[in-house]
C-alpha cells in the first residue's frame, strides 16, 4: 500500500494561495505542516489550515500551541495534519505548555499533533510537531526538556507510524541523535546533508541567515516503512523547503 506524504513548514507569513498551489502540483495523500494561523478579528476572519483543506478538499486536524492578545497578524499559531484519507482518530500532547503572549520563541508552547488514518483496511499513524527555536539551533535545558518530552512519546510508537518536523534542530543535535537511537524508528531521509531552510533572509536574537544552510525539517517512520521516493522540493514559497515522500506500508 502506497501512501504520499508531505512535511513543510508554511511559514505563518506566507500567502495561502502560494502554499495551495504547491500543494496541487505534489498531490500528497497527507500533510503534516507547522505555522498556520488564526486571527478573529480581521476581515475576513483568518483561519489558514481551514482555508487551506477548503479549497483543497482536505479532511484535517489543528490544534493551537500558542496565542497573543497583542500581535496585529496572529491570535493563534499551530500545527495542522491534513488526509485525502478517512480519519479514524485524532490526538494531541503539548511537549510545552500553551501561553498566552510569550515573551520569546523558547517561551511559546509546543503541541505534538497525531492523526490516525485507513486505507485498504490498514490504519497508519501520521505526527508533526514543531519545536522550540534559540539562536544558533542551541540545545538549551529548557530545550532538552522538551525533546525529552517529545521522546517519550515516539519510544512508545510500534509500526505504521511516521513522525514529521521542523524540530529546530541540526542533525547532529542532541535531538536528531537521540531520536535515531531508538529502537523503533529510522530516519526515512532525504541524506541529513540536504538543506531545509532558509530561503528568506533571518535575523533574530543576534542570529542571522540568509542562505540555505541548514536542515531542521525531518521525516522519521517505524521499521516497516519502505521509502519508494523521498525529495526536497525546490521553492521560494516558504522560508522551508518542504520534504515530499512516497512510502509503502
Amino acid at each position: 500500500m502506497q501512501i504520499s506524504l508531505l512535511q513543510w513548514n508554511v511559514w505563518y507569513k506566507e500567502d495561502p494561495d502560494k502554499i495551495i498551489q504547491l500543494i496541487k502540483e505534489l498531490n500528497p495523500d497527507v500533510i503534516c505542516a507547522q505555522e498556520f494561523i488564526q486571527h478573529s478579528k480581521l476581515q475576513p476572519p483568518l483561519d489558514t489550515a481551514k482555508y487551506i483543506a477548503d479549497k483543497l478538499s482536505y479532511k484535517y486536524f489543528f490544534q493551537v500551541s500558542e496565542s497573543w492578545t497583542n500581535r496585529p497578524e496572529k491570535e493563534t499559531q499551530g500545527n495542522a495534519i491534513f488526509s485525502k484519507l478517512p480519519i479514524v482518530n485524532k490526538r494531541f500532547e503539548y511537549i510545552q505548555p500553551p501561553k498566552t503572549n510569550p515573551v520569546n520563541a523558547a517561551e511559546e508552547g509546543r503541541v505534538y499533533v497525531e492523526l490516525t488514518v485507513e486505507k485498504e483496511g490498514k490504519r497508519i499513524i501520521f505526527s508533526t510537531t514543531h519545536l522550540s527555536y534559540t539562536p544558533f539551533f542551541e540545545m538549551t535545558e529548557q530545550r532538552k526538556n522538551e525533546a525529552n518530552n517529545l521522546l517519550e512519546i515516539l519510544k512508545k510508537k510500534k509500526q505504521s507510524f511516521i513522525f514529521t518536523g521542523d524540530l529546530n534542530a541540526a542533525p547532529d543535535s542532541f535531538l536528531i541523535n537521540s531520536i535515531n537511537n531508538l529502537n523503533n524508528l529510522k530516519h526515512l531521509g532525504p541524506d541529513f546533508s540536504e538543506k531545509t531552510w532558509t530561503t528568506k533572509p533571518f535575523d533574530k536574537d543576534g542570529f542571522a541567515e540568509n542562505e540555505l544552510n541548514w536542515r531542521l525539517d525531518y521525516i522519521f517512520g517505524t521499521k516497516n516503512i519502505v521509502v519508494e521516493e523521498i525529495k526536497i522540493i525546490e521553492t521560494d514559497v516558504s522560508d522551508h523547503l518542504p520534504i515530499f515522500a512516497r512510502l509503502v506500508i
